[in-house]
């Protein structure tokens, strides 16, 4: 396919936009030693198997007992789900128990499990874990000895709003970052890079969840940047001791509760008693995504490391992006599997919104339905991953791409 020039040119004035939102998976976090879903998944699964601790023998049980009655290739998350939906049978049952293989389970028990896989979550993420590839043997971080790295996220940081033409000052508001990962790399760099930022959280090394500091960040010139983890976090941590209030807190504090069973760590949502209240952070985030997708709003939404393997929040970016009075633009980074596009970018550049929709991918640059554009000469193109993103912002378009259009 002959390329386009114009179709170059916009991409590179979208690059640019003073109004911009971020979505972010957890590709963008391979690189920095966090693992993706299913790695993460055996990695947890293994250290339960190999916990020498009163827990184990019902959380192997229990393991075992909700990954027979999933589907095939479920990872932590559906069992977290699975689990969660058990503990809310559970609290409706005369006995406060839900049947596993023929024994009744309290929910006091049920809930001590759940505790125990975000623990253990929490730890795999916090020290950093690499799968074994090949001939490469995995790598695991451990307190004292972590393997996380915050360059990549740094990079992009300072890439977007140091270095990139658009430069800091351009912005008309804060540069929108929504996460779906757990880690807290985002947030470092930001801080690294001395960039002030809203999370929802208001305090020092233990701050508290308040929604108004997300209301508060677009009336208050000196913040940057906003920070909305969609799945929660593994420094969110929810107190029993304190009402259920939830707080961003420090590694290894003894307060604000922080026994077995006092509370728990706040990630990925699922049905409990807090969802739909001012306790429960995960409604309020999304509700505050779909408004920045919003018709009136004209920005670019970004999307990177994302794999769009969570439907609800593809169902949310198709109902607003695909609006005929909407005002976003898409740039997808993504690369192709051996259909092409991914499913739901091939559909949402098959609609009427196709204009809008631009993506990215090792094969060259798509408007729409129209595309590749631009391949490259020898090999792949890598604008597709974080550290091509960066070195977009970095440098701009390829010298090949850039020639085309000026």
């Amino acid at each position: 396919m002959a390329d386009n020039p114009e179709v170059a040119k916009q991409f590179d004035e979208h690059l640019r936009s003073s109004r911009q939102v971020w979505l972010l998976g957890a590709g963008v976090s391979v690189n920095a030693g966090i693992p993706l879903m299913y790695p993460l998944t055996d990695r947890v699964i293994k250290l339960i198997n190999d916990d020498m601790g009163e827990q184990k023998d019902l959380a192997v049980t229990l393991l075992d007992y909700i990954k027979s009655e999933l589907a095939d290739g479920c990872h932590i998350e559906h069992i977290l789900s699975h689990l969660g939906d058990m503990i809310a049978l559970a609290e409706r049952a005369k006995d406060g128990s839900f049947q596993v293989d023929g024994e009744r389970i309290h929910k006091t028990r049920l809930q001590s499990i759940h505790h125990l896989i975000l623990r253990n979550i929490r730890d795999v993420l916090r020290w950093g874990y690499k799968p074994a590839s090949g001939d490469i043997a995995e790598v695991i971080g451990k307190a004292g000895s972590p393997i996380v790295t915050v360059d990549d996220h740094r990079r992009f940081v300072k890439s977007l709003y140091r270095v990139s033409r658009a430069g800091l000052d351009a912005f008309r508001e804060p540069v929108h970052f929504v996460t779906i990962n757990y880690d807290t790399l985002i947030e470092d760099a930001l801080s690294l890079e001395q960039i002030n930022f809203a999370d929802g959280f208001t305090g020092g090394g233990i701050a508290f969840w308040n929604e108004d500091v997300f209301r508060m960040a677009q009336q208050q010139p000196a913040i940057k940047a906003v920070v909305t983890k969609l799945h929660g976090s593994i420094d969110w941590y929810r107190a029993q001791s304190e009402g259920g209030q939830i707080f961003r807190v420090r590694h290894d504090e003894l307060y604000p509760d922080r026994s077995d069973d006092g509370g728990s760590v706040v990630i990925y949502p699922q049905s409990t008693k807090y969802m739909a209240t001012r306790l429960d952070p995960f409604g309020f985030m999304f509700q505050n995504f779909r408004k920045l997708l919003a018709p009136d709003r004209k920005q670019v939404l970004f999307i990177c490391g994302y794999s769009f393997g969570d439907d609800h929040i593809n169902a949310d970016m198709e109902q607003l992006i695909l609006n005929p009075k909407s005002g976003t633009t898409v740039v997808a980074f993504s690369k192709e599997g051996e259909g092409g596009l991914h499913p739901v970018l091939k559909r949402w550049g098959s609609t009427s919104a196709g204009d809008r929709i631009y993506v990215a991918t090792d094969k060259g640059l798509y408007r729409g339905s129209s595309g590749p554009f631009f391949a490259a000469e020898e090999g792949a193109r890598d604008w597709w991953t974080f550290t091509g993103v960066c070195q977009i912002l970095e440098d701009g378009l390829p010298s090949d791409v850039v020639e085309a259009f000026e």
